[in-house]
């Protein structure tokens, strides 16, 4: 369902030192990876777009998103408090498949987002995950997705969990048997490239990408989040987010 209403926030704190998490009231039921369009409402026009944020969670009708600062508008978001108004334009975009087999879900950064309330509702008889971070004190709230299943955390230095790319641990599991009845994948696009490429070598054909791009209106008709892919041109928001491989 897509409405566009003023809603109060609950809480807003820092997880790691470059990213939040919000709280905000918000009555609608989302899909598994939707997303949503957000401002503030006091009439700035300095960050005059709203900004695309992933949907990491929503339970009886308080909607958490997992947000990471990487400018003025993001960095203003950060700063709202508890009982501030705030503009949701939402939900937006198709989302993911869902299986009664075996659930992967592979992130990277901030992708892994809209990861957890896919898991969270899916039907899957299991549930996994490959999180992949820059570092230790990057890491995204490792305890929630152990609550839904079977983790494992890597870093490109090594810090902490294994030292790989998320791909490489992908290899490794297919390796030892392990068949994935659906791959859900978010995060930056060599990641989910090197993923695919991974996927095309073991025959998985069901693997579904969510494309993270810059938006200016949610709704396909400011053109600004186009991709090129394999298979065509396409509007994230509007065709998108989330792709099936090729």
């Amino acid at each position: 369902m897509k409405t566009s209403k003023i809603c109060s926030i609950i809480s807003n704190q820092f997880v790691t030192k470059d990213t939040f998490l919000m709280n905000v009231e918000f009555d609608e039921v989302p899909q598994a990876g939707q997303f949503l369009m957000l401002s503030k409402t006091d009439g700035l026009t300095m960050p005059f777009l709203p900004r695309p944020i992933s949907v990491f969670d929503w339970n009886d009708g308080v909607l958490s998103l997992l947000i990471k600062v990487v400018g003025k508008g993001t960095k203003m978001l950060s700063e709202m408090r508890p009982g501030e108004k705030i503009r949701i334009t939402g939900y937006l975009g198709n989302s993911f498949p869902d299986t009664t087999g075996t659930l992967l879900c592979i992130g990277g950064g901030i992708g892994v987002a809209p990861l957890f309330y896919t898991a969270k509702i899916s039907k899957a008889a299991k549930k996994s995950f490959i999180l992949g971070f820059r570092d230790k004190d990057s890491v995204l709230m490792e305890e929630k997705f152990r609550e839904l299943g079977e983790v494992t955390i890597v870093t490109d230095d090594g810090s902490y969990g294994l030292k790989k790319y998320p791909h490489e641990v992908l290899e490794t599991l297919i390796g030892k048997g392990f068949e994935p009845s659906v791959i859900c994948t978010c995060g930056p696009l060599i990641m989910m490239d090197c993923v695919e490429k991974t996927c095309e070598k073991s025959g998985i054909t069901e693997l579904y990408k969510s494309y993270e791009t810059t938006m200016g209106c949610g709704i396909g008709a400011c053109l600004g989040c186009r991709i090129e892919t394999a298979g065509g041109s396409f509007l994230v928001c509007k065709e998108g987010p989330v792709f099936k491989s090729k």
